[in-house]
């Protein structure tokens, strides 16, 4: 898809791809989240959490293989196993939140994962986190706060398993800082499948029922969608200054609200629109921040 993008008549600058790869990649991945919220009403978020990652990995495979075995290559197998277990976990914990609430909520508590993030950065990565990255993330848990109202409102279990969720992805976003930096892409993307598959078979296992060829078909789609969303803003990111495409990982939010009513007749109240924008408008700025921060560093 990106090759055909930058031939020929269809030729445009580097940053007006990466934006268009940017919004295609939010697309996909809003659209991902509607998929599984239609498979959890029939099988059991577990098995839906299995069915999408191994169609993710058979899909993802030779791409990734193109190359040869003797290019994936771990210096830190420990630590991929280790992310191994917090995706598995941090996917069945996304599975089953977008079994209970709607598409939009979900997503947009998932936009805290930047937050937790960098938090993080201080104490593990030994980073310099400085008062503006920090205000944001203030401001984004308050954003928190406005979308779940607690003492006014009960504050629901799918909520708390979208936050839990993001919270594994910025402890990923950690360890992805580290082994990026020792192996290629190509290793750390095919470890990520493969143990993100080994993972959640058990859990689906012990919940296992034949899905209908609709929730099957709907889960392989996933699986590539999402494959081809993380290629997509990975492609983004390596040929447009993340500072100038990070905002439009805001249309995300947009496309799951819509995705949710249309599919779900999932109508957000005003509470919770205010506190998505709030939220996803602190992970962009942090986006932003992170992106200056790594141009000023000295490579």
């Amino acid at each position: 898809m990106p090759a055909l993008i930058s031939e020929g008549r269809f030729a445009m600058s580097a940053p007006v791809r990466g934006a268009l790869y940017m919004v295609i990649s939010a697309f996909f991945f809003a659209v991902t989240a509607g998929l599984i919220r239609f498979a959890t009403r029939e099988v059991h978020p577990f098995e839906a959490a299995f069915l999408r990652s191994f169609a993710g990995l058979v899909f993802m495979l030779p791409l990734v293989m193109r190359g040869g075995m003797a290019l994936v290559r771990m210096k830190r197998p420990r630590l991929y196993f280790v992310r191994g277990i917090l995706s598995a976990a941090g996917t069945l914990m996304w599975f089953s939140a977008l079994a209970v609430i709607p598409v939009g909520e979900a997503v947009a508590l998932n936009f805290t994962a930047p937050l937790f993030a960098t938090m993080m950065a201080p104490f593990i990565l030994h980073e310099v986190v400085r008062a503006r990255r920090w205000t944001a993330c203030i401001l984004g848990f308050i954003g928190v706060l406005i979308m779940l109202r607690p003492g006014i409102e009960a504050v629901t279990l799918g909520a708390l398993l979208s936050i839990g969720s993001a919270a594994t992805i910025g402890c990923n976003m950690i360890i992805i800082r580290v082994v990026s930096q020792e192996d290629n892409v190509r290793t750390v993307v095919l470890a990520f499948s493969f143990y993100l598959s080994v993972f959640t078979l058990v859990p689906a296992l012990a919940v296992w029922q034949t899905p209908s060829w609709e929730v099957l078909g709907a889960m392989v789609l996933g699986g590539v969608l999402s494959t081809l969303a993380h290629l997509l803003l990975t492609r983004a990111m390596a040929i447009a200054e993340l500072s100038a495409i990070a905002p439009l990982d805001f249309v995300r939010l947009l496309f799951a609200a819509g995705i949710g009513f249309i599919w779900f007749s999932e109508v957000p109240d005003i509470w919770s629109a205010v506190g998505a924008v709030v939220i996803a408008g602190s992970a962009v700025y942090i986006a932003r921040r992170e992106a200056l921060a790594a141009r000023l560093r000295p490579s």
